[in-house]
């Protein structure tokens, strides 16, 4: 534990630093105050501290002064200055006399003062390890190497050993990996910090009975294992029921492969935290290991599912957009993919509301942020479950807001344009559609027209080259594929509907997108 000194002749500004931070919790206590610089120096002489948090301007002997003494009488001791937006030629006077930071007073932070530190407090455990001024316990030291370690601290072998002699258990381990585990509170709420520093001692306790595992506490409620043996499937179990009894808590765990260089300590630390938020999303099993969800198929969404989907959005089909969108949802769970393959897979979904948006003429972004915002972040979904919620009220939503664009559009050609998104391909005419809808052609005709503004062929003709456009910036498709996929039996004349739509041969149109990249048309309906 660092012992901390507070000097400053304002007490508000002591007691707010006093109070912002939980000390002990981050390895700190502040051990004594003081009102002015001569004050301070008695107490940094009786209290010994290792750390001084000084104000510059103060009565009887100002910071400066009191730097400039330490200085002198090489009392070893490591000082953070407290200015103003006016001091800053004071500050550099500071930093020449030993001040290792400082903060502005206007600004202060709790989150910046322990960065500052947890700055200096690194640099004291690994630049003066075996100093006997610097008192460290043990954990204090193995704390900074394991956040060393993950922050990509060490970039050699050697740098390396020259620390982890400090901490006997990581001495004697190479062969190792990591598990990282979270607590997620049954209740919702937060443990403070003296339950989190006595949890702390429960789970430690109860790692220090198995030979070859290391506990340690990354941040509230996330702790990272270090074993040096297979899963010990008896040490979780016993953490899982003591968190459960203690906190009220569930307990998910992330698994890193096996590695044999402290160097590589980060990248087992990314798989474990991978692993981790991986087992926290789909909530089916308490632990995951990061070979898991290695070797799983890309997850990806068919042109048909797509195409349906859109199809039952555009509609206003609220019970088919909510089947296709939870059934395209669930095949996330036939396997364990990475959340980031996940979060990937989402915002292609998203897609398809955004393209049927845009057709009609509105912003996604601007009415439903409060959705994009969680679909866009899956870690903000408290599970899988959450996440399908989420996207089946997105969809209800959406839905009810394209009611409210065009309220009385007409049945009939609502199912003619789903048919003909669906069967474009095939050989349509308005004797066939008419008699899906029940409609005499001639009838069909006039008010198809009346309804959309323009006439069947033409919406027809729209589809097909819609989808015709989008084949060929596919490099490999033929031209007689993309006559045929698009309802076309002869080539022929899908080459003169084609220039009579776009200005231009298909052959020419390939040749003019051949080096551009791929983009998909929307598909007016």
């Amino acid at each position: 534990m660092l012992k901390i000194l507070i000097a400053d002749d304002e007490p508000l500004v002591r007691a707010g630093i006093k109070s912002v931070i939980p000390w002990q919790q981050h390895g700190f206590e502040v051990i004594g105050e003081a009102e002015n610089g001569l004050e301070a120096y008695n107490k940094i002489i009786a209290l010994k501290p290792d750390i001084l948090i000084t104000d510059i301007k103060m009565p009887q002997m100002d910071g400066i002064e009191l730097l400039k003494t330490i200085k002198k009488d090489k009392i070893h001791i490591q000082s953070i200055i407290l200015s103003c937006f006016d001091e800053f030629d004071m500050v550099r006077e500071a930093m020449k006399y030993g001040a290792k930071d400082y903060i502005l007073k206007l600004s202060i932070e709790p989150q910046k003062i322990l960065d500052v530190l947890d700055e200096i407090k690194q640099n004291m455990a690994i630049e003066e390890p075996q100093s006997e001024q610097i008192v460290l316990d043990d954990s204090d030291i193995k704390y900074l190497f394991i956040r060393k370690l993950i922050n990509h601290g060490f970039t050699s072998e050697e740098q390396v050993n020259n620390v982890i002699h400090n901490i006997r258990f990581l001495a004697s381990l190479h062969h190792y990996k990591l598990t990282m585990f979270c607590i997620t509170k049954n209740d919702m709420t937060q443990l403070d910090s003296d339950d989190n520093k006595l949890l702390y001692n429960l789970l430690d306790q109860i790692c220090q009975r198995f030979t070859g595992h290391e506990l340690i506490l990354i941040e509230a409620n996330r702790y990272l294992l270090v074993q040096n043996d297979e899963n010990n499937e008896f040490l979780f179990r016993q953490i899982s029921a003591s968190i459960s009894q203690f906190a009220n808590g569930t307990v998910f765990f992330g698994q890193s492969f096996f590695f044999d260089s402290y160097t590589d300590f980060n990248i087992a630390q990314q798989q474990a935290l991978s692993a981790l938020k991986t087992c926290m999303f789909y909530q089916q099993d308490s632990i995951l290991s990061y070979e898991q969800i290695l070797d799983n198929s890309v997850l990806q969404i068919s042109r048909e599912n797509e195409k349906t989907l859109h199809i039952a959005l555009a509609s206003r089909d609220a019970d088919k957009s909510i089947n296709e969108i939870t059934s395209l949802l669930r095949v996330v769970i036939n396997a364990k993919y990475p959340l980031e393959q996940i979060q990937s897979y989402l915002d292609e979904l998203l897609s398809i509301y955004i393209s049927v948006s845009r057709e009609k003429n509105f912003s996604v972004k601007h009415l439903f942020q409060n959705y994009l915002d969680k679909i866009n972040d899956i870690s903000l979904f408290h599970g899988f479950s959450d996440c399908i919620n989420t996207f089946v009220d997105f969809t209800n939503d959406f839905i009810k807001y394209l009611y409210s664009l065009v309220p009385n559009e007409r049945y009939e050609i609502i199912k003619i344009k789903e048919y003909v998104q669906l069967h474009y391909m095939e050989n349509i005419d308005l004797n066939l559609i008419s008699e899906l809808v029940n409609i005499t052609p001639s009838h069909l005709s006039n008010l198809f027209k009346k309804e959309t503004g323009e006439n069947f062929t033409t919406y027809l003709t729209k589809i097909r080259m819609n989808e015709a456009h989008r084949l060929l910036l596919q490099p490999d498709t033929l031209i007689y594929e993309v006559a045929e996929k698009t309802g076309y039996a002869n080539s022929s004349y899908f080459g003169k509907a084609f220039r009579k739509y776009y200005g231009m041969s298909p052959e020419e149109f390939k040749v003019q997108n051949l080096t551009r990249p791929s983009e998909n048309s929307d598909i007016t309906t």
